[in-house]
């Protein structure tokens, strides 16, 4: 084999940064130790030979294939390590090795593999069988090395770990782990540092078991304080850093029951709970990126136990009445609402791990009892300190998880007490983020807002398919679209005046009245949640920009000195232009709100932020002006040409001006054609026949007719002294249609001129042709047709053109113009040769 696919280069990882420690040559070897045969990962020099890495492949170690050419593993927790492969290919090869060696077991416990490589299941219960070492002080590397080899041990097929559960079972129905922790206070007495060091292995090996009868043993009253004095001797940790974890655990760490828990068992596990939060979190050492399930079963005893309690107090009723009851009081002290609402807090976390379903129905038993009065009661406050902040925690955890259950709770007040808007959940929402609008509090509660007033997924989902040419559209429940119809209804009835209200007080001028900091945050937020509505309502915000002339209280905040404040009003005004609505555009146009833009852009400067914001938002009409935005971009260059044509840093501009001036000329040719007699049946022939290429039945007849009328025709072939033009007067006019450009370059010898082009040519002064010879006539008519073809490109190439190949054509222009008599004489001399009448008439 080609030694190349195997040279690479080692990387060791230090902190932050990847230290390169040489290029060469991967082998693999294989050592005979105490433990067996050993596979052994070499890195030889390229330059001298030498050995750069010499790394013994472990069951336990993870290697892992990063992009194309790396592999990636750790050694013993201690550094991390690298090689950067010169092929796919090398990489691959040494992969499998690896893997072969990691399923092989034999060296560490003497076991064969079978024909296939695969660990056989007789081998598997061999080591099965072996008892763990006495429980003696002089046996616990023994004992540490039993359990690190038995985590080591890979799976089986089917994922079964028939080792561990073993061990798991020995362990539960022994005395060992007890024999342990009596060891650990031998230790401590006698200050063996070893023996703790060495416990301190045996106990984390045991959480790492991820046996649940094991865990829960470790967690028992009877051990947790021993086996957190054991995880107190961590190796690696200076003597005089060690933490006194079982100190604080017995000084520091109470449980407090605010509301009283008669059931003792619920109180036992609550305990659990936050002694496994503390092990994991605090103790254990913290998993690497590619050992989330290195505690599994620890985290699910965490799990598991935060179900039990949540269910069991959800089903109390007389405990949860007494919570709200205690709540809703109004002569509670501050220490004992906050007490209450941090415990209220805590509770709506132990649902996290809970499926949705559970969830929701623990929030509606919340509801019932008067959860969201209680927490509109709690913003509303002045001075809610804690309590309040707990309040907006819990609001947004709720809201994020089912924001329909908002929604119904604000349709379910307004439905039962209508008198008072200050009681509105939103209205209290609202107000609540203005007063402490330079805290933590607003911008939670713009979230939730936000987060309310968006789209359900379904309905988003379903306008992203309608977007999609192919994709099937699923409609979404009519109960929920009604519902959220309705709760927008009230909203715009009953609280948009207070989320609008900062902003129509700050900008009743043509200046901002504040502009510190604490409005300008307030007001991004209310722009931010404006935003939302724009991308997710259509007729409501639509009608309330339009009837309050919102867009101009909004772009005076381009005048703020705070430019994330000026930043949001242009995202607003981008998110308004990008719903192409038509009664939108209009309203823009109608009352020039794109002047402040375009004076922004001018006096901003060039690169930064909001002037990159500004040439966005350009640049959307421009990619639209065929289509939708074809008023919004005449508009704008009919106003401000002159003003953008001098921004050359960037192409937009140029391309806008280009692109509405080809719109007019279309749109001049268009409406020309009419006033010459063109119907409307030929006009909506002339717009289909330029957008698809096609021709109708009429047009396919007349340019297959060989001895039709044509422009050089006349009713009457005795009237030689009639000019081309009054000739053309005496064409039949009902088959007019637009024609494309390139029609008249393939028109064939035999073929006459379509009516497009007589149409073009009614309009052009043209001279009477002289009747002195043939050649004379035929370079009139190639400067008729010359010109024809030449306006015809100027109204119908509507082509989007890069900035090269406008360049290009710039530089090949000159070029057309020396080609363009000479292709006009030879396509008028073809038509003139494809009619016995023309060469007749040129003839005499």
């Amino acid at each position: 084999m080609d030694e190349s696919r195997r040279r690479a280069k080692l990387y060791v990882q230090n902190d932050a940064a990847w230290d390169d420690h040489g290029t060469g040559i991967v082998s693999t070897s294989y050592l005979e130790t105490h433990r067996g045969r050993e596979m052994v990962l070499v890195l030889h020099s390229e330059d001298d030979g030498s050995v750069i890495l010499e790394s013994t492949v472990q069951p336990d170690i993870t290697y892992h294939e990063r992009q194309d050419c790396l592999l990636l593993w750790s050694e013993e927790d201690k550094y991390t390590l690298a090689l950067s492969f010169q092929t796919k290919e090398g990489r691959q090869d040494i992969v499998e090795k690896i893997n072969e060696a990691q399923t092989s077991v034999s060296y560490l416990i003497g076991m064969q593999e079978d024909e296939d490589g695969d660990v056989s299941l007789q081998s598997m219960q061999e080591l099965t069988s072996v008892d763990l070492p006495p429980c003696e002080l002089s046996k616990l590397d023994d004992i540490s090395e039993t359990l690190a080899n038995i985590i080591s041990l890979p799976c089986l097929q089917d994922g079964a770990r028939p080792t561990a559960d073993k061990l798991a079972l020995r362990l539960e129905q022994s005395k060992y782990i007890s024999q342990l922790m009596e060891l650990f206070h031998v230790c401590e007495d006698l200050e063996n540092r070893d023996g703790l060091f060495t416990l301190y292995d045996i106990v984390k090996s045991l959480f790492l078991l991820n046996q649940a009868s094991v865990t829960q043993i470790l967690l028992g009253d009877e051990h947790l304080f021993d086996v957190v004095g054991c995880l107190e001797w961590d190796r690696r940790v200076a003597d005089g850093e060690r933490t006194p974890h079982r100190t604080f655990l017995t000084d520091h760490a109470e449980m407090k029951e605010v509301i009283e828990i008669k059931d003792p068992d619920i109180k036992s596990k609550i305990q659990l709970i936050y002694r496994a939060q503390y092990i994991q979190d605090i103790l254990m050492p913290m998993p690497l990126v590619f050992e989330e399930n290195m505690l599994s079963s620890l985290h699910a005893v965490i799990i598991f136990t935060k179900s039990d309690v949540i269910s069991a107090l959800q089903n109390d009723d007389q405990f949860l009445r007494e919570l709200f009851q205690n709540l809703q009081d109004e002569g509670i002290t501050p220490e004992r609402a906050s007490d209450l609402m941090l415990f209220l807090k805590e509770f709506d976390q132990f649902t996290d791990p809970m499926t949705a379903e559970d969830r929701l129905a623990v929030y509606r038993t919340l509801i019932s009892h008067g959860f969201f009065s209680v927490i509109a009661m709690y913003l509303a406050m002045d001075d809610g300190g804690n309590a309040q902040k707990a309040a907006v925690s819990i609001l947004r955890h709720i809201s994020e998880f089912s924001p329909a259950l908002v929604r119904e709770a604000c349709l379910g007040a307004t439905t039962n007490t209508t008198d008072d808007e200050d009681q509105f959940l939103l209205n209290v929402i609202i107000d609540r983020m203005v007063e402490d609008c330079d805290g933590d509090v607003s911008g939670c509660l713009a979230v939730v807002l936000k987060v309310v007033l968006g789209l359900p997924p379904s309905m988003q989902q379903n306008r992203e398919e309608m977007l999609e040419p192919n994709m099937p559209i699923r409609e979404p429940n009519p109960q929920m679209v009604a519902a959220y119809n309705e709760f927008l209804s009230v909203f715009y009835r009953q609280s948009m005046h207070h989320l609008m209200a900062p902003l129509l007080a700050s900008t009743s001028a043509k200046r901002m009245s504040r502009d510190d900091s604490r409005a300008a945050g307030l007001l991004r937020l209310i722009m931010d949640v404006l935003c939302i509505c724009v991308s997710a309502h259509t007729y409501h915000i639509r009608n309330h920009i339009i009837s309050r002339d919102l867009l101009r209280r909004v772009l005076v905040l381009t005048q703020s000195v705070h430019k994330h404040l000026a930043l949001s009003s242009i995202r607003f005004l981008r998110q308004v232009l990008g719903q192409k609505d038509d009664a939108l555009n209009n309203y823009i146009i109608r009352n020039d709100h794109l002047r402040p833009i375009v004076e922004l852009l001018e006096c901003n400067g060039n690169y930064n932020l909001i002037n990159s914001a500004c040439i966005d938002l350009f640049e959307f009409v421009c990619g639209e002006v065929m289509k939708e935005m074809k008023e919004m971009a005449l508009y704008i260059a009919q106003n401000y040409k002159s003003r953008l044509e001098k921004i050359t840093y960037v192409s937009t501009f140029r391309r806008l001006i280009l692109r509405t001036d080809q719109e007019k000329d279309r749109q001049a040719l268009i409406q020309e054609a009419a006033n010459n007699g063109t119907t409307g049946a030929s006009t909506s022939n002339s717009r289909r026949f330029c957008r698809d290429g096609s021709m109708d039945d009429a047009e396919e007849t007349w340019f297959n007719d060989e001895d039709g009328d044509s422009l050089f025709d006349d009713e009457n072939p005795n009237d030689d002294d009639s000019s081309p033009s009054s000739r053309h007067a005496n064409s039949p006019s009902g088959s007019s249609s637009s024609q494309d450009d390139s029609s008249v370059a393939s028109t064939s010898p035999d073929a006459s001129p379509g009516p497009s082009q007589s149409n073009l040519l009614r309009s052009l002064p043209l001279k009477p042709l002289r009747r002195s010879g043939a050649e004379d006539d035929e370079d009139d008519v190639a400067d008729v047709f010359k010109n024809a073809i030449a306006s015809r490109k100027r109204s119908f190439a509507l082509v989007e053109y890069d900035d090269e190949e406008e360049e290009e054509e710039e530089e090949d222009g000159d070029e057309e113009e020396e080609n363009g008599v000479d292709a006009s004489k030879s396509s008028s001399q073809s038509v003139m040769e494809g009619s016995p009448a023309k060469r007749r008439k040129v003839e005499s």
